[in-house]
């Protein structure tokens, strides 16, 4: 007899890692694929950041469990570089470590919501997000944006949409669209959830890393917001798998309950690790200009080989194309791409199932030499086939 599977678990598949797995396949297998589909620094931790965690390493302490939100030694480093960025002061009993950032996003949403309850997204949106929330059984509103707000949503936008929620998630700078939301603009979707009693998320992993003007905190404007931020993206220790989470002071029990019964507590040698990279923001801060040059090089050259609607990129690392002049079919564009021309880029129905079809996040994180070398593969690809790609 057939068993029984739950219709919760059968969620999108998450593209952007089906597709980094079969480029890691293919460079395996000798192929030259210049990557621009992996949302990860080329980067790794500091080399004093190393030496320190394989020092803490040897001692026998580190193979037990720590407190279900970490170290407390960690949740006060964490709570004073709030305050040293942002001016915002935060209790560390309101912060919880997790084991990267995905945790913090499932406690969030345990904590806050119950099943059938909805949560807006506004697409384009980190494709996790939904996943996420159907296997929790909680509903999703898509509330799309586009290049006349910078792919981010508005105090306006969200009053006009006429639809009702009980939560809101927004990720400024984005995963995919590279954008940020302006401060004031901030305020004011902060000021809206509190009078509409819809609780705010916001996914604050690319802090940090942003070019013309910082990011500035959630936690700035509201009492009631839930922030989640990652040691995986700024702080470059994206297998280490740390990340945390800051609540409302009511909220602080309920995520630390949930911690224990469902992760029990995060891994102890990546802890140190993290408490460790706070010596060394200066060296972070050159991969970040690293990451403007990269940015920079793709915005003057992709325009030239033919992708000439791109988002603004004012933080992360990544470009938002539309390349609705060339298909509507992004997943069969990017296949193409990497077959025919080396270079690989993520559809965009990763991150807008409604309208992705005509768009790709590119990423920038890697080498400068391979940004020249994507661009001009492109360029050279899109003047040989732009013909049958559009027919």
């Amino acid at each position: 007899m057939t068993q029984k599977l739950s219709l919760r678990s059968d969620v999108s598949t998450f593209r952007a890692l089906d597709n980094l797995a079969a480029v890691n396949k293919r460079i395996k297998a000798g192929e030259d694929i210049v990557r621009l589909e992996a949302g990860q620094p080329c980067f790794g931790v500091p080399e004093a950041v190393l030496a320190y965690a394989k020092e803490r390493l040897s001692l026998d302490k580190l193979q037990g469990y720590t407190d279900a939100l970490g170290m407390q030694l960690l949740r006060a480093r964490i709570s004073a570089y709030v305050h040293q960025r942002y001016d915002v002061e935060v209790d560390p009993g309101r912060i919880g470590v997790t084991a990267g950032s995905s945790p913090g996003l499932v406690m969030a949403f345990l904590a806050a919501f119950d099943a059938g309850d909805t949560i807006a997204v506004c697409t384009p949106t980190y494709a996790a997000y939904m996943n996420t929330l159907k296997a929790l059984d909680i509903k999703v509103v898509e509330i799309p944006t586009g290049p006349e707000t910078n792919y981010q949503p508005t105090a306006e936008l969200l009053e006009k949409s006429g639809q009702k929620f009980d939560g809101l998630i927004i990720c400024s700078p984005s995963n995919p669209t590279g954008t940020l939301i302006d401060e004031a603009e901030l305020q004011k979707i902060c000021q809206w959830c509190d009078d509409k009693g819809v609780r705010l998320i916001s996914d604050e992993a690319y802090h940090g890393i942003t070019y013309e003007k910082p990011a500035q905190t959630a936690l700035k404007f509201s009492k009631n917001v839930i922030v989640l931020n990652t040691f995986s993206k700024y702080f470059a220790m994206t297998g280490w798998r740390m990340g945390w989470i800051t609540v409302p002071e009511e909220m602080a029990v309920r995520i630390k309950r949930l911690s224990e019964s469902l992760y029990v507590s995060p891994p102890t040698i990546s802890q140190h690790a993290a408490y460790k990279i706070f010596d060394h923001l200066d060296e972070l801060d050159g991969y970040v200009a690293h990451y403007k040059a990269n940015r920079d090089i793709l915005r003057d050259a992709l325009p030239k080989a033919g992708l000439t609607k791109l988002s603004a990129a004012n933080g992360a690392f990544y470009f938002y194309a539309d390349i609705s002049e060339y298909t509507n079919d992004a997943e069969s564009f990017c296949r193409a791409m990497v077959d025919e021309a080396g270079v690989s880029c993520t559809a965009g129905v990763d991150f807008d199932p409604t309208r992705g079809n005509t768009t790709m996040r590119i990423s920038y994180a890697g080498t400068a030499e391979d940004m020249h070398k994507a661009a001009d593969r492109i360029g050279n690809w899109l003047s040989t086939s732009a013909k049958a790609l559009r027919a």
